[in-house]
């Protein structure tokens, strides 16, 4: 057994006990000792015992023109126990599905908990899917196959949704059950219990319903609290804008407030044009946790440069910054770290910032981070109560998970499935993972790519295009805000690059720039599965309507090179015309050519 690095921590972390076991085939099992509560209490039980012991705290708020809309932990439990009476009075039973076509606001907030009374099993759905005939394919899909008793939305967005061939489900506003006699209904549930579908975001497949249930959630929050103590010291405060259709914002983030009785704050998704809105709601609700994905920690770095009332609020009480590890740029990740080391800070000191890695069919969470990451990338160590397997997988290693986080199985157009387990029990991720430092997984672990997005070159060569990507990213910073790597099935890789909004309108300027970035890129990487031969700035930006940004702002790879079958066809043209950058020969650099 080894203890990861305690005593060099802060309190805000408490000291990792992992239990290394090595096989004879290079697998490597990783155990989190920490021991769980037994049993786990249940999430509704937690949400009832801040609704007794203070009634009067902010459960949620949603921004309200000049004002913000404040739910109590009181008023939710009442107005919960009317919208669990109506939905019963509907006819409703435990285990029907109510699918919700809405996003965050204090309505949809204590709907999620009616449900948890009811013993209904919630389904969120995007709002923005009836904006585009992309998105009402999809909401077809995701009804025919979740098949709820009954559809929740927002006034406006029903009238939007084309139903397709499910055309007997029955609607309801959001709203429609504020005039419905409360009733204390108290369904009997048990921990393995449906509680939620979350649909997954198909960047890697088609998109499947998976089953979250009450012990998943009580077991990921828990072992949050283990691991963060500052969780538990004082109700925490949250500004979230994460959508709740996905696990991260809508489960994790949410419930992560309700198993701690802390506040929850409903921030609009990060937009140049409303940075005003959200340094507002920074100065009203001072945050103990932020909660972000790269491209918002981007925003907020850069309004809290420039605006020192917002930074003092923001961290006058900031205990920690927590995002998504495997998705941050250099660049990015170097901002940020100066902004947080600048201040001024709290009472508590500086925040830590933190990592992590999860996926849908863990309810969210895999791994936290066990220190601060020193570089982008890092992802923790596993969960308390976990076993994280590194299963070898041609010649990578795959990350595969063990626990009570785990989802029993799917839903598909097909029916029911199972989620892909091994003989042991251990989720299959799909994705790789790799020791942060050589020889000692224990001491924590990166991020190494995707199986499903990585490929091979007609050589056999393999391609990690999610190492890759990371590579690029930092080869070119400032200028590119993500890229598309293609070559599977050709000799050699080409990538597709986005600039960023900001990289200026000469063309011919950047790409002289990223020319130059990826013959040094090239230098340092000279090999066939991590040299780019050409490059081709994108022709247009990234189209989330088109499905190739996700609804957590990450670029979706496969759907993005097929959308752009022409430029990529053009990147492996036998004579690249012209805006191709052509670096087949960059490793010398007497012989670099870019056609322009």
């Amino acid at each position: 057994m080894t203890e990861a690095a305690g005593a060099s921590q802060t309190h805000r972390i408490a000291p990792v006990q992992i239990e290394r076991t090595d096989r004879p085939d290079g697998g490597v099992v990783l155990r989190n000792a920490a021991l769980l509560p037994d049993p786990l209490p249940d999430i509704l039980d937690r949400f009832r015992q801040f609704a007794a012991a203070n009634a009067n705290a902010t459960l949620v708020s949603e921004p309200a023109g000049e004002a913000d809309t404040l739910l109590s932990y009181g008023d939710a439990d009442r107005l919960s126990a009317r919208m669990a009476a109506a939905l019963m009075a509907r006819g409703l039973t435990p285990g029907d599905r109510v699918a919700v076509l809405a996003g965050a606001s204090n309505n949809h907030a204590a709907l999620k908990i009616a449900c948890l009374k009811a013993g209904l099993v919630h389904v969120p759905l995007s709002p923005h899917l009836t904006g585009s005939d992309f998105g009402r394919r999809k909401l077809a899909d995701f009804l025919a196959i979740a098949r709820p008793a009954l559809v929740v939305g927002e006034d406006g967005i029903l009238a939007g949704a084309d139903l397709g061939s499910v055309d007997t489900v029955d609607w309801v506003a959001l709203d429609s059950h504020a005039e419905i006699a409360e009733s204390d209904h108290r369904s009997d549930h048990r921990a393995d219990d449906p509680a939620a579908i979350y649909f997954t975001s198909g960047s890697t497949g088609a998109p499947k319903g998976v089953t979250v249930t009450r012990r998943m959630i009580a077991s990921c929050q828990a072992a949050y609290a283990l691991h963060y103590p500052y969780l538990t010291r004082r109700p925490p405060v949250l500004i979230d804008w994460l959508p709740w259709h996905h696990v991260f914002g809508g489960l994790d983030n949410f419930f992560k407030m309700v198993w701690n009785g802390g506040a929850y704050h409903i921030d609009t998704p990060p937009d140049p044009t409303r940075v005003d809105e959200m340094a507002a709601r920074i100065r009203a609700f001072p945050p103990s946790l932020h909660i972000n994905v790269p491209y918002g920690l981007a925003l907020l770095v850069d309004r809290l440069s420039a605006d020192a009332e917002t930074r003092a609020a923001f961290f006058s009480r900031l205990e920690a910054i927590f995002f998504a590890g495997a998705a941050i740029d250099a660049e990015a990740w170097a901002r940020l770290n100066d902004t947080v080391a600048a201040g001024p800070h709290g009472p508590g000191g500086a925040p830590v910032v933190l990592s992590g890695y999860g996926s849908t069919e863990a309810g969210s969470t895999i791994c936290v981070a066990h220190e601060p990451p020193g570089r982008p990338g890092e992802v923790g160590l596993p969960l308390a109560g976990h076993d994280l397997l590194m299963a070898p997988v041609d010649g990578a290693l795959e990350c595969r998970f063990r626990g009570p986080n785990i989802s029993p199985g799917y839903l598909t157009a097909d029916g029911p499935a199972p989620v892909p387990l091994d003989d042991e029990g251990f989720l299959c991720t799909g994705d790789l993972v790799a020791a942060l430092h050589d020889g000692a997984p224990e001491r924590g672990l990166r991020f190494d790519g995707r199986i499903a997005e990585d490929f091979k070159l007609t050589t056999g060569t393999r391609v990690k295009v999610g190492a890759l990507r990371h590579q690029l990213l930092e080869a070119c910073a400032p200028h590119i805000a993500d890229v598309a790597i293609a070559g599977e099935g050709k000799a050699w890789l080409g990538a597709i690059l986005f600039p960023r909004p900001d990289a200026g309108n000469d063309l011919a300027a950047l790409r002289d720039e990223i020319a130059t970035a990826l013959a040094a890129h090239n230098q340092q990487h000279p090999g066939l599965s991590t040299a780019i031969a050409r490059a081709a700035l994108a022709d247009s930006p990234a189209d989330p309507d088109a499905g190739e940004i996700n609804d957590k702002g990450h670029l979706v790879q496969r759907r993005t090179l097929k959308n752009r079958a022409g430029q990529v066809d053009a990147l492996f043209a036998p004579s690249p015309p012209a805006g191709v950058i052509d670096l087949a020969h960059s490793a010398d650099p007497e012989r670099k050519e870019v056609h322009v």
